[in-house]
């Protein structure tokens, strides 16, 4: 394995102290932070939502708008065991390190064409002793831009699988289909069919979805949506196969359309989550002073 990977195994996190918040980052060359986005959730007790809240997920931007940290908060703990790194090339995002519990356990490197299209992605797997190549996925588009074929090599370049795509005239997908076994896609997914029913604005009004996944029961679910008159969804309703509601989601924006709040409720109407976001701005490299927009 690199020495670059290794080191970034050994990187211990440290608190960086912004504005009297903590921001954990992990130990590398510093990379600039202007704007931070937090998602919070709050403690639910008896189905209401309590003044008590934890930050679940961070993300980080540099001035130029290019998201280099995301960082996952454990709910028991509140410690951030897991994290990905994002590494660009100019404002293309052209690879991911991900770290579970602290340990570089998989990377993503992306490939674009002259077009910006992504053309390859592939796929490795870390382990302490070695890094190992998973899957290249290789795209290949229709005129309209769609993605109509994904074609997967393993590490000897033999062809593990292929992946034919179909599209409503919306521009949606609406069909998947996986042919070949001999190595998994990077998203686990070997069937995919979508259902969708427009409303009168050309808006998702309800999509049924059936989806098979490596290691995992075929599952199909129903979604209905309701939204704003500026296009936000407002409400997400989840269904069963059997036509059971399971969740309703409602969400809040800000004045500048940015999400809020959403609020999850169970299929009896009992609260049982509460998310809610911040936003903020650092304008100064020592990161003292914040600011909510």
């Amino acid at each position: 394995m690199k020495n670059k990977i290794f080191n970034k195994l050994r990187a211990i996190l440290v608190v960086l102290f912004l504005g009297g918040n903590l921001l954990y980052a992990q130990v590398e060359k510093p990379q600039n932070i202007y704007r931070v986005t937090v998602n919070s959730r709050y403690v639910i007790e008896n189905g209401e939502r309590t003044s008590t809240f934890f930050a679940i997920n961070q993300l980080i931007y540099d001035s130029l708008g290019r998201l280099h940290t995301e960082i996952d908060f454990d709910w028991e703990t509140h410690y951030p065991n897991n994290y990905r790194w994002n590494y660009f090339n100019g404002q293309q995002k052209v690879k991911t390190d991900f770290f579970f519990k602290e340990k570089l356990s998989r990377i993503e490197e992306y490939d674009f064409n002259e077009n910006q299209k992504l053309i390859s992605l592939t796929l490795y797997h870390v382990s302490p002793s070695d890094t190992t190549l998973s899957v290249k996925e290789v795209y290949s588009y229709d005129k309209t831009g769609h993605v109509t074929k994904a074609t997967g090599y393993n590490e000897r370049g033999k062809r593990g699988y292929r992946t034919t795509s179909k599209y409503d005239d919306k521009g949606n997908e609406i069909y998947r289909k996986v042919k070949g076994k001999r190595i998994a896609p990077p998203d686990s997914i070997m069937y995919l069919q979508k259902e969708i029913a427009y409303d009168s604005l050309n808006r998702i009004g309800k999509e049924t979805v059936t989806i098979d996944k490596i290691g995992e029961p075929r599952l199909t679910k129903t979604y209905t949506y309701a939204y704003t008159d500026d296009g936000n969804i407002t409400e997400k309703t989840i269904i069963d196969s059997q036509g059971n509601i399971q969740k309703r989601k409602e969400y809040v924006y800000r004045s500048d359309k940015r999400l809020q709040q959403i609020k999850v409720f169970d299929n009896n109407g009992n609260l049982e989550d509460h998310l809610a976001w911040r936003y903020e701005i650092y304008k100064t490299s020592d990161r003292r002073f914040r600011t909510l927009e």
